[in-house]
């Protein structure tokens, strides 16, 4: 079996990103040395396109989906992080912007021998994954791809 050392995951909360902590938790686990990266990115720029009819001098609005949006990342964060079995090295990584382009970054930085990802997201709506983030890591990225259904 091939063995990884840095393993990304990218986690919104959804279904399909519980699926691949858990395929990314058990590849570590099973690894010796491997250690879980995993990310969190806050799209804002999705989020507030939703609220497109609202107008600028409501900021108060943009800035309390902001806070909402970041605090809810986090958590998620934190939901991920409890299904790292003990044992297993982890890091948290937060970021804001566009998430394939923020996740290839995160993958190059931290030397990354293999992503893990749901095949969905939660949507723009929620701000975590806007499109297919997954096309997007398969097409651009030079890693090799584990798509969780």
């Amino acid at each position: 079996m091939l063995k990884y050392k840095n393993i990304l995951v990218p986690y919104d909360g959804s279904a399909h990103a519980k699926k691949a902590m858990a395929q990314a938790a058990d590849l570590a686990a099973a690894g010796e040395g491997a250690k879980l990266y995993i990310v969190s990115v806050c799209n804002m720029v999705s989020a507030m396109s939703n609220f497109d009819q609202v107008s600028i001098a409501e900021g108060c609005l943009t800035a309390k989906l902001s806070e909402d949006l970041e605090a809810q990342c986090r958590r998620d964060l934190e939901e991920a992080v409890a299904m790292v079995p003990e044992g297993v090295a982890h890091e948290t990584v937060f970021e804001i912007g566009s998430p394939g382009p923020v996740i290839l970054s995160i993958a190059e930085d931290k030397g990354c021998d293999l992503i893990v990802m749901g095949s969905r997201g939660l949507g723009p709506l929620k701000g975590i994954f806007m499109g297919s983030v997954s096309s997007y890591i398969v097409s651009r990225g030079k890693y090799p791809v584990l798509i969780v259904k």
